[in-house]
Formats: structure tokens, C-alpha cells, sequence
């Protein structure tokens, strides 16, 4: 069923959980970003508080110093932001598949004999008046998200509290600063879950083989192809570091340069078949239109070893024009994992996706962007009988992921995913290399437990039942 209805999303609640997982009030947990995030679909598919509050009841008949405490915050993840102009509300896309050549009617050919006496139009090369159009391929976003934030502000009850007027003007102050610190968090939680989203989501339509394995690089098995080695993850980043950063930093610059040819590679090229022939969308990204978010710990570890490896160089010439270093990504307790359930193109299924160690996302600036809105503020009118007032601050968000555009994700991972899909009969499953462990077996997100649901036996996954037609396997081993 096509999915284009425009209508706004609640989102508070994720933003809530993110923020606790950003600020270190709550541990890592999955996020589910396919509840507000909306990756693209084609148009032609078809609580009760009863807590009693102190603080400012205390503040009534406190009388004496006080320090008012209000620092400013500004929240990162900003790069992928635009202002209202550029993106205000869009939620239709238009692009066009690349077109063949076709053979020439001017000329007499080895293949066709397009002169000549008695020939008609429909000769040699055919007809002009045949039709030829070009392919658009139509996407829609879904993308209205709201919340609002709702501030309390007492008017009487705390101007006793204070000893001259001043003191009193501090306090609101400081009160405004909290509430714009606030708002800055949910601006950052909102950008960090549309990175969050892109970086499963390009993890789990590379492993289900949607779009192309060069769209998500572990660097781990890169390197040790490289150089024929069979270093873990831990071993690169401490033992073999310098070698591993010079690896990557090369390994960063290729992939830029590719990015700015005109192919099909590095993004979701659409393949349509009409006829015997084969339609790709195709891109290229400019120098100028590239980002990066990266983990800024790891190129922290880049300076402290720059003499070792890029001298006379500075690490500002390693990274793209435009980029933004991160200290974590998803929680501030885990600051080089995620655990993510994305968003999918075309609403496909989606599954939760961990990753231990993300390095970076390099990008298009059309593959990956966000607009919020701050759309006003409304207050009640001052409480006769108690002497406070409410205001509302209302705010709309908008976000396109559109995985027709280049973007590569850079993680570091022992573990190796594939995926298969089930036909009803077939119980056998071969990996393509032979595990040391397999570490997670699931059939449609179930887990499956090894002896009771399945065996291994080298590279071979046998299953005690067939998996249903069109289940989806999912096997991670080491």
C-alpha cells in the first residue's frame, strides 16, 4: 500500500530515549528510527504524573546567595542540517534512469542497410517515429515529524526568593538558557537518529545484498586482504595502528575520488528492467558536495601519531573539505557502538543492526539531510489564582534519507553477516567462508538456538525445519 500520506508523526518519545542515551542517564538500548524516519518509498507502489515538585516551593522561602548556573550548549551532528529554504517540507523526488545509445539510421552499417531503394521505415534501424521517452523514477518522503516543549513559569511564588531585582532577572534568565539547552539536545538527538538510521541502514542493505558491498567497508577484513594478515579489530587499533590509519586514510581518499565519477556504484542504482533492457540510476558526488561524520577518538589517535605516518602533512589534508567529528554516536556510555533498527527504502523489512565499532559515514550532501523548524511559541495567560503561566513551543522536523545518492560506511568488525532467503523446503544454508563460531542465527528477527533449531557443520547452517518460503536468514559468525 503506498505509504504518502503527509501526516505528522509524534516522535517525542524516541527523542526522550536518545537524549538519556546522549546525556548518560540511560544505557545503550536499540532505537528504532523506522517509527519517524522515512528512507523513501516509489509512488507507483503500491501516562498519570502525581509527583509532588520542591524546587520551587524551597525557592519561595529561600532567602539568601545564590548562584544562578546556565551554560549555553550547542549540539553536534549539525553538519547534515539545512535551513528552511533549502528544504522546507519537501517530500517529492524526481530522477531519471541512464539511457543506452541506440543504432543510427544515417548510415549503412555491418548490422543494418538503412539506404537504399525500396527500404521503408521500418528498415534497418527502425522507425522514427518510434518512441523513446526518458524513466523517471518518483520517490516520496513522509517526512513531518512534531513535538512541542512545554515550560512552566511561575511568576509570584519565586520573586520572594529574591533579595533585589536583579537576583530575579538572573533566575528567569537562567531558566530560558536551560529551556534553549534543552531544545538544543532534541536538535542534536533529532540529526544523531537520522545518521544513526543511515549508518544500519547502509549495514543491512549491504548485508541483504540490495545495494552494493563497497556502500558498507569493515576495514578489519579490508586490511587483512590487503596485506594477507588475520588481525582482529583490537590488534589494529592498538599493536598495528599506524599501519592500519595509513590503510584507511588511503582506503578514505580512493573512495572520495570514485565519488566523483558518474556511476553506479555506492548508492541504491534502482535496476529496472523494461523489455531486454536494463535501466541504472546514475550519480556522482563532487568534492565540494561530500561530507563525513567521523569518529573524532579515532582521529585523535591520527594526530598523536601524525610524524609516524602523513609528516610534513596536517590531518585537516586526510579528511574532506566538509566534516564533522563525533566523541560517540549513539550512546555516551558506548561511544563506538550503535544498535539501530533503520528505516528501509520502500518500507522493506527492517531488523535491528549492531555495530561495535563505527568509524565514519562518507556521503553526498542529497543523500542524508535534516530541517527543523521552529514554528512559535504560545502562552496561556497568567493563572489569576496561582500566579503562573504556561508556554508552548512548537516545532516541526523534516528529514529525507534517500539511498539513491552516494554514501559509504566505515566500521571495524570481527563478525561477518549474511543473509538468505527461505523457499519452504531447502534446510541447508552455506556461508561463504567457514566460521570459527557462528554467533547469532534468525529467521525474520526470531533468534534460533544452536542443537535445538540448527547445526553446523564447516560452512554448512542446517536447520531441523526448513525456514519458511521468503523468510529471511540472518547469519552472523566469526
Amino acid at each position: 500500500m503506498p505509504t504518502n500520506y503527509f501526516i505528522p508523526q509524534d516522535i517525542y518519545p524516541i527523542m526522550n530515549s536518545l537524549v538519556h542515551q546522549i546525556t548518560g542517564q540511560a544505557s545503550q538500548s536499540v532505537v528504532d528510527t523506522s517509527s519517524f524516519i522515512d528512507a523513501g518509498n516509489k509512488i507507483i507502489d503500491v501516562a498519570n504524573q502525581t509527583s509532588y515538585e520542591n524546587v520551587f516551593n524551597a525557592l519561595s522561602v529561600l532567602v539568601g546567595r545564590t548562584i544562578i548556573e546556565a551554560r549555553p550548549y550547542s549540539g553536534k551532528f549539525k553538519l547534515i542540517t539545512e535551513d528552511a529554504s533549502s528544504y522546507d517540507m519537501k517530500v517529492r523526488k524526481i530522477s531519471f534512469y541512464s539511457k543506452n545509445t541506440q543504432a543510427s539510421g544515417m548510415f549503412n552499417t555491418q548490422l543494418y542497410t538503412n539506404v537504399g531503394a525500396g527500404l521503408d521505415d521500418e528498415s534497418g534501424a527502425g522507425s522514427m517515429w518510434e518512441q523513446n521517452p526518458s524513466i523517471p523514477l518518483e520517490r516520496f518522503f513522509n517526512s513531518a515529524a512534531t513535538y512541542d516543549f512545554e515550560h512552566t513559569e511561575y511568576i509570584e511564588q519565586i520573586k520572594c526568593a529574591f533579595t533585589s531585582e536583579q537576583s530575579f532577572l538572573d533566575f528567569l534568565n537562567g531558566m530560558r538558557v536551560e529551556i534553549m539547552n534543552d531544545m538544543e539536545s532534541q536538535t542534536e538527538a533529532k540529526n544523531r537518529a537520522v545518521v544513526l538510521d543511515r549508518l544500519a541502514g547502509n549495514k543491512l542493505l549491504t548485508d541483504n545484498g540490495t545495494i552494493g558491498d563497497e556502500c558498507a567497508v569493515n576495514l578489519t577484513a579490508e586490511y587483512n586482504k590487503e596485506y594477507g594478515t588475520s588481525y582482529t579489530t583490537t590488534q589494529l587499533l592498538h599493536d598495528h595502528r599506524v599501519s592500519f590509519l595509513e590503510f584507511f586514510a588511503a582506503r578514505l581518499k580512493n573512495d572520495s575520488d570514485l565519488m566523483e565519477e558518474r556511476s553506479a556504484l555506492f548508492h541504491d542504482a534502482c535496476e529496472k528492467i523494461v523489455g531486454s533492457d536494463h535501466y541504472f540510476i546514475l550519480r556522482h558526488s563532487p568534492k565540494k558536495n561530500q561530507k563525513f561524520i567521523y569518529n573524532a577518538r579515532l582521529f585523535t589517535q591520527v594526530k598523536m601519531s601524525l610524524a609516524e605516518i602523513f609528516h610534513p602533512d596536517r590531518i585537516d589534508r586526510l579528511l574532506p573539505e566538509n566534516g564533522e567529528g563525533v566523541q560517540y554516536w549513539q550512546s555516551i556510555k558506548s561511544p563506538y557502538s550503535i544498535d539501530v533498527k533503520p528505516a528501509l527504502p520502500d518500507n522493506a523489512v527492517s531488523s535491528e543492526v549492531k555495530i561495535d565499532y563505527v568509524v565514519g559515514l562518507l556521503f553526498d550532501d542529497w543523500a542524508m539531510y535534516t530541517n527543523n523548524r521552529y514554528t512559535g511559541m504560545l502562552a496561556t495567560p497568567i493563572n489569576a489564582r496561582h500566579g503562573y503561566r504556561n508556554e508552548f513551543y512548537h516545532f516541526l522536523f523534516s528529514q529525507n534519507n534517500d539511498y539513491t545518492h552516494p554514501s559509504i560506511l566505515y566500521y571495524m568488525s570481527d563478525e561477518t553477516t549474511e543473509y538468505f532467503v527461505g523457499d519452504g523446503t531447502e534446510d541447508d544454508f552455506t556461508l561463504s567462508e567457514t566460521p570459527t563460531t557462528v554467533t547469532s542465527v534468525t529467521v525474520n528477527g526470531v533468534a534460533k538456538t544452536v542443537t535445538t533449531d540448527y547445526t553446523v557443520s564447516g560452512a554448512v547452517v542446517t536447520f531441523t525445519t526448513a525456514p519458511a518460503k521468503d523468510a529471511v536468514i540472518q547469519i552472523i559468525y566469526k
